[in-house]
């Protein structure tokens, strides 16, 4: 059976939220431990502090980051449950630029993980039988959320 994906489907409402370079770029920062709204706007090379500013207070509202106020005038940004979610998308991004957009020397960095002293490398497998993913052997299927999209009427 091949469904229709709903225009309202959560990849949609990802993108919608998230789907600008500056709030990507802030997310992928505050992995590295950036808190501070000069940090961030150093970092990712934003000058336009309306804009930074913006993006910031959309992902306080969407539960991805929390304000804290340090005292002394310093407000820290710190990434919620919600925003360290997001860390398997952002080594995926990562990644995938690695592979097909570094350049011929490699990548600019190399993420390892504390524990072994290895490079990490993502990998996406099935909560339960534990096999890695690959997209030919899945197949949607209507969730609970599932609105199908109205029928078009044929012309007449």
């Amino acid at each position: 059976m091949t469904i229709r994906r709903p225009a309202d489907d959560s990849v949609t409402r990802v993108v919608e939220l998230l789907g600008d370079r500056w709030s990507i770029l802030v997310i992928a920062e505050a992995f590295f431990g950036v808190r501070r709204f000069s940090d961030f706007a150093r970092n990712i090379g934003i000058t336009n502090r309306n804009l930074l500013t913006s993006r910031l207070r959309m992902l306080i509202d969407a539960g991805i980051f929390a304000r804290t106020d340090e005292g002394g005038g310093r407000v820290d940004y710190h990434l919620t449950a919600a925003g360290r979610e997001l860390y398997p998308i952002i080594i995926a991004m990562s990644a995938w630029g690695d592979r097909h957009l570094a350049d011929p020397d490699g990548p600019p960095l190399i993420l390892e993980h504390r524990t072994c002293g290895h490079a990490i490398t993502p990998l996406l497998v099935c909560e339960h039988c534990r096999t890695e993913i690959d997209p030919r052997d899945v197949e949607p299927q209507p969730g609970p959320g599932f609105h199908a999209p109205p029928a078009t009427e044929a012309a007449g």
